[in-house]
């Protein structure tokens, strides 16, 4: 039997395979060096009253969506309770924008008057049947901290030809 030396990669096989290498990584991370993730506005938000929401004598509310897991459920509603009266607005439309704390709001148009407001999830009942509901609220105001006692709703007032921004229905920790 022959004594055939094992075959062996040349030295310039092993060079040209690592520059090859390093080059492809080093591509990987300058195109991926400047990557950021970022919530783009599906449209143009127009928070402003308009002359005709002027002249009907209501006013708007603005605010952000929060909601305790890792997104906004799409069926969200939000509604504005009319303190005198009872009477309620809803709106299940949600607006996209990196203005908003989590990138999700909402705008209703109400009438001049005092509300409360909140956000719900239809079909989410609470431990007694009843709908659970997360109020614009002290707790919401005061940071959502831990040492934030309060629970109660927050009067919104609404105005005639004035948007009422950073109402923000949160407190779903009652």
């Amino acid at each position: 039997m022959e004594n055939t030396p094992p075959k062996k990669l040349p030295l310039t096989g092993i060079l040209i395979a690592f520059i090859v290498t390093a080059a492809f990584l080093s591509a990987v991370i300058f195109l991926l060096k400047d990557f950021k993730l970022k919530i783009e506005p599906t449209e143009q938000v127009e928070l402003d009253i308009t002359e005709v929401e002027k002249e009907r004598g209501v006013g708007v509310i603005t605010g952000s969506l929060g909601y305790p897991s890792e997104g906004i459920p799409e069926n969200m509603e939000v509604c504005a309770v009319e303190i005198v009266g009872m009477g309620a607005h809803c709106s299940n439309e949600h607006i996209k924008d990196v203005s908003f704390t989590y990138g999700v709001g909402y705008r209703l148009t109400l009438p001049a008057g005092e509300y409360y407001v909140y956000a719900y999830l239809p079909n989410l009942p609470d431990a007694v049947g009843q709908t659970y509901k997360a109020y614009y609220s002290e707790f919401v105001t005061c940071g959502m901290d831990v040492s934030c006692a309060s629970h109660e709703p927050v009067k919104v007032m609404v105005k005639q030809g004035e948007v009422t921004q950073n109402v923000d229905p949160q407190d779903w920790y009652k």
